[in-house]
């Protein structure tokens, strides 16, 4: 058995208890009260003056000690007790509510002479649970309440303390929220204190449905244990004691029921308000350097949740960008948490900063990397802005210019070839006969079937290459409308391409339409490589936003209006009565016809871009209503609809201008992602961005070796800052004194081999290479790895 099994099974929740029952709790138990509809609250309030306790208890196991004296007779019978000194459940609650100690004075002899116990079924609110002491811990006058300390006593005197205190809610609403998770809540540190001396469990969980993660409705979600809800609410001296106490310290690393740390926690309760950011980092880092304190080679940060998601990532996926941002730009500058650090400021000088950034969790070359995380898994709304983070930003950059620009362009011109070729066969086909054609040996028709070859080939790569897309990436509709469409474009040529092969092998003149339909997107999907380039590419991102914020709604509102004008003038047009007789060639001309439901659509279509006729049939019988449909629809549509998608479209643009550069980043970070997934694995640690460097010591005395990526900023607002240098001077300086100070002298080269410079110049670059490529030091790790 696991240890945390054997905490769990050794809960006094989960302990085997024999209850006392008397003529009293048979009374207790034979209430019944319910509301005027018969039914009873399925969420009840924690604590509430306008509801009373419950009556209906649920079936438990106890023996009855008249049954014993009257059945058996032997004798032993039950104590003989004034009525008025009976506690049941409601004179409990009361006394509790209030903290009327002189109507507690008498429990504890009540309780030895029947030998009950203050969890006794009969003493809970068979509803939620709750016991006399969660009662009173609701029902606090400034800040105490004088029957907690008696309650508690009692407790003890009946060998029932433990029990009694981690005596939780039992209901789905409230399950497992504790006298100690109502005393933090109250921000009581007495109380907390109190507590803890009487062996309150401070590992229990709050897990009922109120303390769980809803997209509607009131909760509060604070990762379910003690430590997290002090976190969560800000009670740093609360933290500091359940984590320092003398009786059960809190673990650091305990999780709840969805594998969250208090770590985790912090990241869901921020909402990237300025309030709660600086609040969640201010503890958020403290609770790093208690851990610290506490288990030096305890690595928090580094625990996953049951999604295998860090702090760390957990902020990307779920769009928590200020708290996001405060951990990949943490910089201790106290020298014992220095290690703490994921920045380390190089050098300064006036606004200019270079900055080695901690690449753990961050690059692709580790799994489920945060790039991953945020141009793949998440769904906020907020991502674009994330890549344009240090040292995301110029990460993605440096994997641009290093080799995904290349690749990209080359990938660029392949397809811009396919499809010339794909336009040329689709021009050349046969224009007579029956598919499929035979080959006829002429020049033509030779290059005619190396075309159609190659086209079809092409349209099995895009398929292949998009199932593997969605079925690794599996994106979310949210992502596929702030990425844009071309994935799924994409898919839908190759399909429909394929489809036309099958349909021109099988003989069907109609492979056509298809075989056109898909050439159609084939040169819509060009758009896509537009990325590549950051003029055309945000241009590119505003149409995209264009589409799929407006013209499908207004599409599916006009096809609405079309339809059903169109019915109504085609149930108009087949009331027109028969002409008789014979009349000039003027009276036989007649106006447009809505003889069906097609042509009356094409009709209206007309209206809508204003091509229509206002000319019809004159022998209709309703022709001035039938004039009268015409105008209105020209008004909704022509003049109402086409207008508001103007302004509608000009509201989007106005918008999307403000974040196209960033949304076309986030689009082009998935192409570089793409691109380097399918490189081998060797080509991806040569061209691996960054540097592997010792800033230091860990907490155990060893070299602090990590991957670290430099970037150079101007931070204007950090002038005034005095940050703790890694180097006393600014500039490559390395490179200054391989060619000053080491600079050979003449015959230097009779005494000095070219390996000799060579070995001193490496020893001279610790810390501050020149360029953020692979270098000899990192080549070496790699090789390590």
């Amino acid at each position: 058995m696991s240890h945390s099994d054997s905490d769990e099974s050794d809960t006094p929740q989960n302990r085997f208890s024999l209850e006392v029952h008397d003529k009293d709790t048979l009374a207790a138990f034979s209430k019944g009260e319910k509301n005027q509809d018969g039914k009873k609250d399925k969420k009840p309030p924690m604590e509430s003056a306008l509801q009373k306790e419950s009556d209906r208890f649920p079936a438990e196991i106890g023996f009855n000690l008249d049954f014993l004296t009257e059945v058996q007779g032997n004798g032993n019978n039950p104590p003989d007790i004034d009525p008025a000194d009976v506690y049941t459940r409601d004179r409990l609650f009361d006394a509790a509510a209030t903290g009327n100690t002189e109507d507690l004075s008498g429990l504890k002899d009540y309780l030895q002479k029947t030998m009950k116990r203050l969890t006794n079924t009969e003493f809970k609110d068979p509803d939620t649970g709750k016991t006399c002491l969660l009662k009173a811990m609701w029902n606090l006058n400034k800040g105490t309440n004088a029957a907690i300390p008696i309650l508690l006593e009692t407790a003890e005197e009946t060998n029932n303390l433990e029990e009694f205190v981690n005596a939780a809610y039992t209901n789905d609403y409230y399950r497992g929220q504790t006298a100690l998770h109502i005393a933090i809540e109250k921000r009581n540190l007495n109380l907390v204190q109190l507590l803890m001396r009487n062996k309150a469990d401070v590992h229990a969980k709050a897990e009922g449905e109120f303390f769980q993660k809803k997209e509607k409705g009131v909760s509060f979600y604070f990762g379910e244990l003690p430590l997290s809800l002090a976190a969560c609410t800000n009670q740093p001296e609360i933290v500091n004691y359940l984590l320092d106490n003398p009786y059960r310290k809190a673990d650091l690393a305990a999780r709840d029921s969805h594998g969250n740390t208090v770590l985790h926690a912090l990241v869901w309760v921020a909402d990237n308000t300025k309030e709660n950011t600086e609040t969640v980092t201010k503890m958020y880092d403290n609770i790093l350097k208690k851990s610290m304190t506490i288990n030096p080679t305890l690595k928090l940060e580094q625990l996953t949740n049951w999604e295998g998601l860090t702090p760390l990532k957990l902020a990307a996926k779920t769009g928590k960008i200020e708290l996001f941002k405060h951990i990949l730009h943490r910089e201790a500058t106290s020298p014992e948490y220095r290690f703490l650090s994921r920045k380390f400021t190089e050098w300064t000088y006036g606004p200019v900063h270079t900055s080695l950034y901690d690449l753990s969790d961050v690059d692709t070359h580790e799994p489920d990397s945060v790039l991953e995380t945020i141009v793949f898994k998440s769904n906020a709304n907020n991502r674009h802005k994330m890549i344009l983070l240090e040292p995301i930003n110029h990460l993605l950059e440096n994997k641009w210019d290093t080799f995904a620009s290349k690749i990209f362009y080359l990938k660029t011109l392949f397809y811009f070839a396919y499809m010339i070729i794909f336009t040329v066969t689709a021009y050349n086909r046969p224009l007579t006969g029956q598919p499929p054609f035979p080959l006829e040996g002429t020049p033509k028709d030779t290059f005619r079937v190396i075309g159609e070859i190659i086209i079809m080939l092409g349209g099995v790569y895009i398929l292949i290459c998009q199932i593997i897309y969605f079925w690794k990436r599996r994106p979310s509709l949210q992502i596929i409308m702030m990425d844009g469409y071309f994935e799924f474009l994409f898919f839908l040529q190759a399909v429909i391409l394929l489809c036309s092969g099958i349909m021109y092998l099988a003989g069907n003149e109609a492979y056509v339409t298809l075989l056109v339909f898909a050439l159609v997107i084939g040169w819509v999907n060009i758009l896509y490589y537009t990325r590549g380039f950051q003029m055309t590419g945000i241009y590119s991102v505003m149409i995209q936003k264009t589409i799929l914020r407006d013209m499908i709604r207004f599409v599916f509102v006009y096809l609405v209006f079309l339809f059903g004008f169109a019915a109504a003038l085609v149930t108009l047009a087949g009331e027109s009565p028969q002409e008789t007789g014979n009349g000039t060639e003027a009276e036989k001309k007649e106006g447009v016809s809505y003889d069906g439901l097609y042509i009356a659509s094409l009709e209206l279509f007309k209206f809508t871009i204003g091509m229509g006729d206002l000319e019809f049939n004159e022998n209709l019988k309703f022709k001035h209503f039938f004039m009268f449909l015409l105008i209105l629809y020209v008004v909704l549509t022509y003049i109402l609809l086409l207008n508001m998608l103007i302004a509608l479209m000009s509201e989007t643009v106005n918008k999307v201008s403000n974040e196209s550069k960033s949304i076309w980043k986030l689009q082009r970070a998935a192409t570089i992602l793409d691109i380097e997934r399918f490189l081998p694995q060797s080509l991806r640690k040569k061209w691996k961005s960054g540097l592997w460097l010792t800033v230091g010591k860990t907490p155990e005395g060893k070299p602090d070796k990590r991957w670290f990526f430099r970037v150079e900023e101007m931070l204007w607002e950090s002038m005034d800052k005095i940050p703790s240098n890694l180097n006393e001077e600014p500039g490559d300086t390395e490179k200054a004194k391989v060619n000053s100070v080491y600079k050979r002298p003449k015959g230097w080269s009779h005494w000095v081999t070219k390996a000799q410079e060579k070995a001193r110049e490496e020893e001279e670059v610790p810390l501050s290479s020149g360029a953020t490529s692979p270098t000899d030091v990192e080549k070496g790790y790699n090789k390590m790895s």
